[in-house]
């Protein structure tokens, strides 16, 4: 299975994570993109540890779930993969056309991929000629662990889904990012007066999973998955105010103001640490391009004033994103209520969505 692979033919977004289900199911239009339907149903503790489903009957149920409430038009799915599992390079390569790639790839991945190459599905992307050398050309390499793969697609069958797509998250919050107009953003660069490169970093925080995309003048540039997240929060209130791990989940969720400021420091010392770690890597190779904008998304985007604590810290100017200020909805239909309060988490379903529209 190629993990870029899509045909026009229509698919369902299903973002499964350690905390839940997100389905999203986008219909083009003329103005872009409208919202067809939608749901998130959460999973039990533990259910999936670390992209590995433990407890399939119970992921399975979520899905059943899911599609009941959602009633999407097709069962095509599309999802996403992180984390250990997946392994994302960029490498330079002779001109050569995806007919000829093809049949060098497995060799060149060979080089870069820590496992076996028939223990992991792989596929490439050209991203275009070296700017230095026009007789080389970047290419994106993805490998993900078979494994992982064929357990998220038995449980997706088990619900009555067919695995059409398997993306990698930092690809689709790329492409929601394109959506909300990050990309390509006009103002932005004109504010930074063209002084050399123009880098943004998209930065989706989950419940302990960070995954980080920095764009340099729009194309990639640096892609790393980081565990950390929504999760170490709740066991900084767990510690300093004593309580369950459910106590401490409902506080964080539910009474934000009674959360210890010496938990939230600890937390954002924590969180500061891994993007600084990530934004370190990327300098390394692009001194000259540091990064102007941060972009963040995911249920830690829910956390109150992320983005200036995050600002503050970085020193970098930061913005929660909610896709669905950018996607047409009908608001008879949906609770725009609802979707401003979740939408920062629905951004890598959303760019899943998207890939119904691949050509």
């Amino acid at each position: 299975m190629g993990l870029f692979s899509s045909k026009n033919e229509g698919l369902v977004a299903i973002d499964i994570s350690s905390t839940g289900i997100k389905l999203v199911e986008l219909s083009a239009v003329r103005s872009g993109y409208e919202l067809k339907s939608m749901a998130v149903v959460t999973l039990p503790r533990d259910a999936i540890v670390e992209n590995t489903v433990i407890d399939s009957m119970a992921v399975s149920q979520a899905l059943l779930d899911v599609i009941e409430e959602a009633k999407p038009a097709t069962r095509r799915a599309a999802i996403a993969v992180s984390g250990n599992a997946v392994i994302i390079k960029s490498v330079m390569m002779p001109i050569s056309t995806e007919f000829e790639l093809e049949s060098e790839i497995e060799f060149e991945a060979d080089q870069h991929v820590p496992y076996d190459i028939e223990d992991v599905y792989l596929d490439f992307q050209i991203l275009g000629a070296d700017v230095d050398d026009p007789s080389q050309m970047e290419v994106v390499l993805a490998a993900c662990k078979r494994e992982v793969v064929d357990d998220y697609q038995l449980v997706l069958s088990e619900a009555g889904l067919e695995t059409k797509c398997v993306d990698c998250a930092v690809f689709a919050l790329e492409n929601a990012a394109e959506v909300c107009g990050l990309v390509e953003n006009d103002e932005a660069e004109e504010a930074f007066e063209g002084e050399g490169d123009y880098a943004i970093a998209l930065v989706n925080i989950g419940a302990n999973l960070i995954n980080v995309n920095i764009l340099k003048n729009g194309q990639m540039a640096f892609v790393r998955d980081q565990f950390y997240g929504g999760q170490n929060l709740t066991e900084e209130i767990q510690k300093e105010h004593n309580l369950s791990y459910q106590a401490a989940e409902a506080m964080k969720k539910e009474s934000f103001s009674d959360v210890s400021s010496e938990a939230l420091e600890r937390f954002y010392v924590g969180l500061t640490s891994e993007l600084v770690r990530s934004l370190d890597f990327y300098a390394a190779n692009h001194s000259e391009s540091p990064v102007q904008h941060l972009y963040i998304t995911g249920g830690c985007a829910l956390v109150p004033n992320i983005a200036e604590e995050l600002e503050q810290r970085l020193g970098i100017a930061a913005k929660v994103v909610n896709p669905f200020h950018h996607i047409k909805v009908n608001q008879k239909k949906f609770d725009q209520a609802y979707l401003d309060q979740i939408g920062p988490m629905m951004m890598v379903p959303v760019g899943l969505a998207l890939r119904s529209f691949d050509t």
